[in-house]
């Protein structure tokens, strides 16, 4: 929870924005900026889910990095990207 705090509160703060019509007021680039803020954000939270009930606990303070290290890392990179393209 510690880690997806700052998440949880830009998504919390941009679908504010975004359901109460007030990003209507800013320029054409900070709307954008909110939007993909806010595409981003929820990616990181999905991503943080999902693998938390998908894959086994890892020990990252491990010397060596394993498969399942390396699943976990491209997981996380494939799901935000999948989101922040828009999809």
């Amino acid at each position: 929870m510690k880690r997806v705090s700052l998440d949880i509160i830009m998504v919390l703060v941009t679908l504010g924005l975004l359901l109460l019509h007030s990003y209507i007021v800013l320029p054409a680039v900070l709307q954008l900026l909110v939007f993909k803020a806010l595409l981003v954000s929820a990616g990181i939270l999905h991503a943080h889910l999902t693998r938390k009930l998908i894959f086994p606990k890892l020990d990252w303070k491990a010397e060596k990095l394993t498969a399942g290290h390396i699943v976990s890392i491209v997981f996380y990179i494939v799901i935000v990207y999948a989101y922040a393209i828009g999809g």
